[in-house]
């Protein structure tokens, strides 16, 4: 399967993370010091010891969310959070880890973010593995709140991966950081369920 998506501007030169600031109008204090840490956080890769706890907190989340059937852990900001089942491109095993979306008309948007900034001079960002898995294999499961269906992951290009995308950074700005340190486009994938009624299109 073959992806495209619209060209970037030349990232050759990187700025770091303390020479820039993220768009953060009309947001309160917090909220700006929480954006500026995880700007910090994501301004180089994750070293072992980071990945430890990485995996951690992505355990809890996960125990949190299922355990509270999404009333926990069941937002990011002003996106909601599923859990997204992929299988495994190389292991073949389920691969769950939690994701925010956009909901449109019975399908959910989300973005395929790295883990890390490209890092100038550095290591250059890829993108996360499940994003690798859904290319492999379409077929997905979703968890939101109480509910689990079996889902389609479909990879955006031109101008519907555009649109969406705009539609995603409105809804979470700080997404937008991704793409600005980025030397590569920022994947969108459309998750639509299985069952989904011709109807509500």
């Amino acid at each position: 399967m073959t992806q495209t998506l619209p060209e970037t501007e030349d990232k050759a030169a990187l700025s770091s993370w303390s020479s820039t600031r993220p768009q953060m109008e009309n947001t309160n204090p917090l909220v700006q010091a929480f954006t500026r840490l995880n700007v910090y956080l994501y301004s180089k890769p994750p070293n072992k010891y980071v990945k430890k706890v990485n995996k951690s907190f992505l355990h809890l989340h996960l125990f949190l969310y299922r355990t509270s059937r999404g009333k926990i852990m069941g937002h990011f900001g002003r996106l909601d959070a599923m859990l997204l089942t992929t299988t495994g491109r190389k292991t073949r095993l389920p691969r769950t880890l939690p994701i925010g979306y956009v909901y449109d008309n019975g399908r959910y948007i989300v973005c395929a973010a790295p883990g890390h900034f490209d890092v100038p001079g550095g290591p250059q960002a890829t993108h996360p593995a499940w994003y690798h898995n859904v290319r492999a294999t379409p077929q997905v499961s979703v968890d939101i709140g109480p509910e689990q269906f079996p889902a389609t992951a479909r990879i955006l290009t031109g101008d519907e991966r555009d649109r969406r995308w705009q539609e995603f950074t409105e809804v979470f700005p700080f997404i937008a950081e991704f793409q600005k340190r980025a030397s590569r486009p920022i994947p969108v994938i459309e998750i639509t369920p299985d069952d989904l009624d011709p109807q509500q299109l």
